[in-house]
């Protein structure tokens, strides 16, 4: 993911507080923001309910299993009769949020139990899909708010306008009905299908309302290492370090209110539209270091003579065509100049080797201008090497696309431009070639050169095999992923669990046929505590409580109090205990039997201690009353038991308990802001080793753990969060850049052309 920092322009708005007019248009202005963004949900959403049985059909004829196919089948009565209460629950749901100061659940790792885990697992999967599509929408939106924000002074509510907050309110909206939580997942994934994945045009129209309001027009970003030059404007470095210590530089872009740049670069749609149709048609022209001579050539009537038709050079590219795939390893270093050489040559030979006619102009800029566009491809880092051979090899292919139709480079939904896309994006974590990824990869650019010639139909059956190959890839990624998440969570609930029981039990005695009960059944009890509540909560605090007294009382008796405190609490805790063990659905034969050994435990210590304590008491205090047991674990028995484990003798151990817990917050803390599970990565994985392209999957706050998963949801690496910051701040590890291939390439070129 690129460093990207949107730099707001407010002129004098620090200095001049908003007055009553103004306030009252971005009240008005939120106000149709809020209820466009209703409506459009309520279209979405009623759409998906509505033709539900029309998209589960098809989900069911495509279902592997006969028991996927029962659960669609199934799936599509309950919609039929919850339909209404589902799509009421989801827009109060969505109006509570916008009403709401309370902002989206926590990014960090929450714990939770099974089902709900499942379900946060979902909606970061829908989060996750969503950003990627129309991330760019959602952060020009969320800067606009700010930019009201900073002009009333006061906080909106712009968290409910978060794809993250659409999901969960539709989570919300299901709690509605009770379903088990398989059924709960398909409708998970039909609203990812069919709603939070098709948000793009709601979020343009609501930047839209924005911009015709005359709020922030244009939002300038600082993208990470663009490029090296430097705006004849303002000739400084244009290097600048963000809060997260990254390079980062601010692009420069004409301002066409202002019209004082005197280098045009296009930015929107429409102009680049406009310049490609110019340059390609001979009325600009370009010069400059590294720019192709063809650029620079003004086309006049004597080079409309004596060129190779159009066919002759589809047919000298289709030959060059076919024999990339005989020599695959060397067409990445083939270039503009040697593909021109070789139709030249290919001509030459077709008339006996003497050569008499030349490349149109406008011909050689067709192929100059997609040769610089694959010279950028292959500078950008965001695509692994391997991946980047295999996009090399459709560079004829493509050159062909350029000279047939000039929409390529015009329309964003092209084939052809989509194919290099998808590839893109289908080998992001392809790390080399033995991956079964690469290898259906291969198939599909192989298909595309043999049978693409003048047809576009070739890159539009590659476009729809790269989909499905996506599609089918993320369903088994995420579901491994998801099952490597849940032992993620499981395995740091027990090394929390095992940290306190070591604390606890360290140097205490335990009566045998109690062990099972402290040293098994109650570990488990701590581990779904520690699971479904967290660290911080009562429940897991309760469960720390019990098991220290728990441990006081079971010590042995070598004093008045102690028998006193066994004899007042002895009952409430075997009732405590066995409560609370009861909850945690454990076998109940064997707490039963557990709970009976510890009744019988204390009974024991109190026949074997109580006689000669109880003497002894009342020699020394003959008319003290004799304590009776209270119904509840007195709170200053309790109390107590901390004292106990509270001494000198673990002092130091607390202490580096504590140590440990701030040096994990500090790390964390140094992680960039923009860090969070569903982002890649190229990670440094030794000095002899090489980078692994990993995406991130669990951040562990409490220990600073970074778990790293590849592209088949697998984990393969833990790094430490510490380690993991300074790799990022020395460039040994690195974001992956999320963007489109083609656009990153034409948009470097276009870049180099306009200055």
């Amino acid at each position: 993911m690129s460093a990207q920092i949107h730099t707001l322009k407010t002129g004098d708005l620090a200095d001049k507080s908003a007055d009553s007019n103004k306030i009252e248009e971005y009240d008005t202005l939120l106000n149709n923001v809020f209820n466009r963004l209703n409506v459009q949900l309520l279209q979405r959403v009623s759409s998906m309910l509505n033709s539900a049985d029309s998209s589960l059909s098809s989900l069911s004829e495509n279902a592997k299993s006969m028991e996927m196919k029962s659960k669609y089948t199934d799936l599509m009565h309950i919609i039929r009769a919850e339909r209404s209460n589902i799509d009421k629950a989801f827009f109060i749901a969505i109006n509570d949020r916008i009403n709401s100061d309370t902002g989206s659940q926590d990014d960090e790792l929450a714990l939770v139990d099974e089902d709900e885990m499942e379900e946060m697992v979902a909606i970061t999967t829908m989060y996750s899909n969503a950003m990627n599509n129309y991330g760019q929408e959602v952060n020009n939106l969320e800067a606009r708010f700010e930019y009201i924000e900073m002009a009333c002074d006061k906080d909106l509510p712009k968290h409910s306008i978060d794809p993250k907050h659409i999901c969960e309110a539709f989570q919300t909206a299901l709690k509605q009905i009770d379903i088990p939580l398989d059924y709960k997942l398909l409708l998970f994934k039909l609203f990812d299908m069919e709603v939070s994945s098709r948000l793009g045009d709601m979020y343009k129209s609501l930047n839209q309302l924005f911009i015709d309001a005359g709020i922030m027009p244009e939002i300038v970003y600082k993208a990470k290492n663009l490029d090296d030059g430097s705006s004849p404007e303002k000739p400084v470095d244009d290097n600048v370090h963000n809060d997260s210590g990254f390079t980062v530089r601010e692009a420069r872009y004409y301002d066409p209110q202002q019209n004082k740049a005197t280098n045009f670069i296009p930015r929107t749609q429409e102009e680049i539209s406009y310049f490609i149709s110019q340059f390609m048609n001979g009325f600009t022209t370009a010069k400059g270091e590294g720019i192709p001579e063809s650029f620079s050539t003004i086309p006049g009537d004597k080079d409309n003579h004596n060129c190779f038709t159009r066919k002759d050079l589809m047919g000298a590219l289709s030959k060059l065509q076919n024999k990339v795939i005989n020599n695959k390893q060397d067409v990445a270093k083939i270039d503009a100049e040697q593909i021109k050489r070789a139709i030249v040559a290919d001509m030459g030979n077709s008339n006996g080797g003497a050569v008499t006619r030349k490349v149109h102009v406008l011909d050689q800029r067709s192929i100059d201008f997609v040769g610089m566009m694959f010279r950028e491809i292959t500078n950008d880092d965001s695509i692994s090497k391997v991946i980047t051979n295999l996009i090399m090899l459709l560079q004829i292919p493509v050159i062909k696309a350029a000279m047939l139709d000039e929409k390529l480079f015009t329309e964003e939904n092209h084939p052809a431009r989509d194919t290099l896309d998808l590839i893109s994006t289908a080998g992001k974590g392809v790390n080399d070639e033995t991956d079964h990824v690469y290898a259906e990869l291969e198939k599909i650019v192989d298909s595309i050169l043999e049978e693409y010639d003048v047809e576009i139909a070739s890159f539009e059956r590659a476009v729809d095999a790269l989909e499905t190959l996506i599609r089918t890839e993320a369903e088994i990624a995420a579901e491994t992923e998801r099952a490597e998440q849940r032992q993620i969570i499981k395995q740091h609930a027990r090394d929390v669990v095992l940290t306190e029981m070591r604390h606890l039990t360290t140097q205490k005695s335990l009566p045998k046929n109690v062990q099972p009960l402290v040293l098994k059944h109650w570990p488990t009890l701590m581990c779904k505590r520690y699971i479904h509540y967290g660290k911080e909560s009562n429940e897991w605090i309760m469960s720390l409580m019990l098991l220290k007294l728990l441990m006081r009382c079971l010590q042995p008796i070598r004093s008045n109090s102690q028998w006193q405190l066994v004899k007042n609490n002895h009952e409430p805790l075997i009732e405590a205990v066995n409560n609370e063990l009861y909850e945690t659905r454990q076998n109940r034969g064997e707490i039963d039997a557990q709970v009976n050994a510890l009744k019988e435990t204390f009974m024991k210590m109190l026949d074997d201690y109580g006689y000669k304590l109880v003497q002894e008491q009342r020699a020394n205090t003959p008319d003290q009353a004799e304590a009776t047991a209270t119904p509840f674990v007195a709170e200053e028995n309790i109390d107590a038991a901390n004292e106990e484990f509270d001494d000198d003798e673990h002092e130091a151990e607390i202490a580096q308990i504590k140590e440990q817990e701030k040096i994990a917050r500090e790390k964390i803390s140094r992680l960039p802001s923009d860090l969070h599970p569903g982002v890649w990565f190229e990670i440094f994985n030794g000095e002899d080793r090489p980078v692994r392209r990993l995406k991130l999957s669990v951040i562990l706050t409490e220990v600073a753990k970074l778990i790293f998963v590849d592209c088949h949801g697998i984990k393969v690496i833990e790094k430490d969060a510490g380690d993991f910051a300074s790799e990022l701040e020395n460039e040994k590890s690195r974001f992956i850049a999320d963007h489109s291939t083609f656009e990153h390439a034409l948009g470097t070129v276009i870049h180099k052309l306009a200055a």
